[in-house]
């Protein structure tokens, strides 16, 4: 499993290019086709659903191709798709062509997402968090690659550097051998953690698991937002060059990665739920900062900060939920990554229409509001956690 571990970072790395390309040539993109903010986020939403439809073709594809052939045809179609934007086709073949590209991302995340949540029980955490620190660094590379690119009017060359890369794992997954029982026993296990819920009624399982769905569908209308839609808010809230508007990504990305390195640390001595609830508090009074002080130089200070902050909530988000559910680690997390596919969808096509409607301002307040909401949701959760638990044995290992 040591070698699949590697080649899977490298996928992860894949999908953080893949992820934010559009978003750090949106504005390029919008300019040379003539269309609106609310086509943009057509084009992100298209591009979400595919993404949406990619993860349970991956799941069942997985009952009759090995994980590697998956793995080597979700690359063939991220290279091809990559080439394609390349070549600028009509718009509506480029949401076509988006929809495609993000199948292809979908199924490498579901696949070894799936996986590590299968085969690391007890450091699920741990191991999430290198994965989630190989994609934050594809995520902030692709927009200091973008803006530079940008800066010299080759903007859509962005694409080429991305197919050239999926190209390559192509050939990697064709060839790869690896094994799932080469384990390491010591290797650093998650913090102990409170027991999942038991003798609870299937409804009730069920109406966790919805909790858990809303929770990251919230925070992808967070992540979505910045991915897709940062470097436009900086030009059209902040009045900041595109060149400069493009490194707001590359900030709020590395800032992502260096949170996601402290995330396998802080996850071995603070429990899910504490994590979760520190981390959304905190980007929400950030989000909030972000938008009453209004100042280019302060904005980029405080995307950093929202960085750090966001960073391990989706994976730890995934993990709780597993953990929750023992047993169940291909319909969790199927689920919850199908669900953060559909957030994708939503929130920024949602967000493209307001800002064209309503302006820049309105659409960040609302990205205050999925703050709050996750932060409900983790409520619920833990409500139903401390109902349930067991007296005399109120924590156990993850």
């Amino acid at each position: 499993m040591k070698r699949f571990a590697q080649a899977s970072y490298v996928m992860y790395f894949l999908a953080g290019l893949v992820i934010t390309t559009i978003g750090s040539v949106l504005p390029q993109i919008l300019r040379h086709y003539e269309v609106t903010y609310t086509m943009g986020g057509q084009l992100v939403f298209w591009g979400s659903i595919g993404f949406l439809v990619g993860v349970p073709v991956a799941t069942l594809l997985l009952n009759r191709f090995s994980e590697k052939q998956i793995l080597a045809l979700a690359c063939l179609i991220i290279a091809g798709s990559q080439f394609m934007m390349w070549s600028l086709p009509p718009f509506s073949a480029l949401l076509v062509i988006n929809f495609m590209n993000c199948l292809g991302t979908a199924a490498v995340e579901t696949i070894v997402a799936t996986l590590m949540m299968e085969v690391f029980v007890g450091r699920r955490a741990v191991v999430m968090s290198y994965l989630e620190v190989s994609f934050g660094l594809g995520a902030l590379l692709m927009p200091v690659i973008s803006s530079l690119l940008i800066s010299l009017d080759l903007w859509r060359y962005s694409f080429v550097v991305t197919g050239v890369m999926a190209l390559a794992m192509t050939g990697v997954w064709v060839v790869i051998t690896y094994s799932k029982t080469d384990l390491d026993e010591n290797a650093a296990k998650d913090a102990s953690n409170m027991a999942p819920p038991e003798n609870i009624s299937a409804r009730l399982k069920w109406l966790l698991l919805v909790f858990f769905g809303f929770m990251i569908f919230m925070y992808c209308g967070i992540e979505g937002s910045m991915n897709n839609f940062l470097s436009s808010i900086f030009i059209s809230y902040l009045d900041a060059a595109p060149f400069l508007a493009a490194l707001s990504v590359g900030l709020f990305w590395g800032a992502m990665v260096l949170g996601r390195l402290a995330t396998g640390w802080i996850i071995r001595k603070v429990t899910y739920s504490r994590f979760l609830f520190i981390s959304m508090a905190s980007s929400l009074i950030v989000l909030a900062a972000f938008i009453v002080l209004q100042n280019i130089w302060t904005g980029y200070i405080l995307i950093i900060a929202l960085g750090l902050l966001l960073s391990g909530v989706y994976s730890i988000t995934m993990v709780y939920a597993n953990h929750t559910f023992p047993g169940l680690a291909r319909l969790v997390t199927s689920l919850i990554t199908g669900l953060a596919g559909l957030g994708g969808a939503v929130f920024p096509a949602l967000i493209g229409y307001v800002m064209d409607q309503a302006g820049s301002s309105w659409a960040l307040w609302m990205t205050v509001g999925f703050a709050v909401f996750y932060l409900l949701g983790l409520a619920v959760v833990e409500a139903v956690y401390k109902k349930t638990r067991r007296s005399g044995n109120p924590a156990q290992a993850s």
